[in-house]
């Protein structure tokens, strides 16, 4: 009769600079993989030291390596991001690395930590859930900004207000309702340049004074901002150059 396979416990450690997550099972031989994510994987006997453990994965270094290269050209070749490791995240107008880091329980989520963005997400974890945690990145990254930056906008424009919102839009950079004061941003705007969020967030409060972009809305623009029109070029050359907005 066939013995069952047990999962007896989990850990994460890092081998040669990457993410690793280690299944101890009831099982008599060593099993690696890379998943979809470029997370290692490795399934041990529940009697192997972890010495043993990264020593086989850096004798296996080279073929991690190809697997790497294999999965990131795939989603290359179909125009998709996996968000997996070796890939980079823009924030704020920089590149950063990501790395995946394995969790056993929960929801992913992604930090920014030394100059490094990670993903913490169960090992099948699919494309979908980790994009959604670099969403949730950028919303928290966004919103801090946003109560930063209000106060000294607010103060040039003379106007406040009422609320502010985050949303992902695909054909504007914010909007502006003017009978409630409320003024919604776009999500992407934390992949760029801060000065282009100063940009958005003066002429979205800009029209509480003026409705429409005529020239009252230009001059006082013009007032606020004198290089408002070259931020605005690059913003939209950003956002070209990215494949999103514009």
């Amino acid at each position: 009769m066939k013995r069952r396979v047990r999962l007896l416990r989990e850990e994460n450690r890092t081998v040669e600079g990457r993410a690793v997550h280690i299944c101890y099972k009831n099982i008599r031989n060593l099993y690696l993989r890379v998943s979809p994510a470029g997370m290692v994987e490795v399934s041990a006997p529940q009697w192997m030291t972890a010495r043993e453990i990264e020593e086989f994965i850096g004798r296996r270094r080279a073929w991690i390596d190809e697997r790497l290269r294999f999965i990131f050209a795939s989603a290359a070749a179909r125009g998709m991001r996996r968000y997996a490791a070796g890939e980079t995240i823009l924030l704020w107008g920089a590149r950063y690395p990501l790395e995946i880091r394995p969790i056993t329980r929960g929801k992913a989520y992604a930090a920014y930590e030394n100059g490094q963005i990670y993903i913490y997400a169960l090992p099948d974890a699919d494309a979908e859930e980790r994009a959604a945690a670099i969403r949730s990145l950028y919303r928290t990254e966004l919103a801090a900004a946003i109560e930063r930056e209000t106060p000294a906008c607010e103060r040039i424009v003379g106007k406040h207000a009422a609320a502010w919102r985050i949303r992902a839009m695909k054909t504007r950079w914010g909007s502006c309702n003017v009978r409630t004061a409320h003024i919604t941003l776009n999500l992407a705007l934390a992949r760029y340049d801060r000065r282009a969020l100063v940009y958005v967030i003066l002429h979205e409060l800009t029209h509480l004074w003026v409705y429409g972009h005529g020239a009252a809305f230009r001059a006082c623009m013009d007032r606020y901002l004198p290089d408002w029109r070259d931020m605005r070029r690059a913003l939209n050359a950003w956002a070209r150059e990215d494949g999103g907005l514009a």
